[in-house]
């Protein structure tokens, strides 16, 4: 059973989730007003203890709540998720960037925007438009902590993974993870 904050969390994105195309706006805000609980969060923060991803609330179906931090300088692979997502910064700064989906699957993504999210600040993703990185870039300020609130699992569904220092792409078949870092070697195909 999630404790008080998480169920408040939950409650409040019920409908919206739901909805024919899940209403990002109010998704979002409720985000953000748990990233501003500083007090609820330190626990978890003091937890994660260095880069990587928590699991706040993690169910088999349904949203789900992580903590992620990325180290100074490192940013995650571009990927998609294939399911709505929401991104609020807790603390420090998260360079967030999004990418036009290639016409061909030979093709690259192309950048379209690059945002650097301050606490409170949020980022919202809806595929099929969704294809991203996010992270830390030198001299944007301290590596965030960041929650990350995802429709479902994305785990269970196909995604994409590009390295675009290499120009490779991967499907992400369920079940497979992928990279974290982009500085991480993409596995032979």
């Amino acid at each position: 059973m999630p404790d008080e904050p998480i169920r408040a969390l939950l409650e409040r994105i019920a409908a919206p989730a739901a909805a024919p195309t899940p209403d990002l706006g109010a998704i979002g805000a409720a985000l953000v007003d748990l990233a501003r609980d500083r007090d609820y969060l330190a626990p978890w923060i003091e937890r994660l203890d260095g880069a990587g991803g928590l699991a706040i609330h993690a169910p088999e179906r349904g949203p789900r709540l992580q903590l992620v931090h990325r180290p100074e300088g490192e940013m995650s692979a571009v990927h998609d998720h294939g399911t709505w997502i929401a991104i609020a910064t807790i603390t420090g700064i998260e360079t967030h960037r999004r990418y036009r989906r290639p016409k061909e699957a030979t093709d690259l993504p192309e950048l379209t925007e690059e945002i650097d999210l301050a606490p409170s600040q949020l980022a919202t993703l809806l595929p099929p438009d969704d294809i991203h990185d996010h992270g830390h870039l030198v001299g944007h300020g301290t590596p965030a902590h960041i929650l990350v609130l995802a429709g479902t699992d994305q785990t269970r569904l196909p995604r994409n993974e590009w390295d675009l220092a290499t120009g490779r792409h991967r499907i992400l078949r369920p079940g497979e993870g992928g990279r974290f870092l982009a500085s991480q070697p993409m596995p032979a195909d």
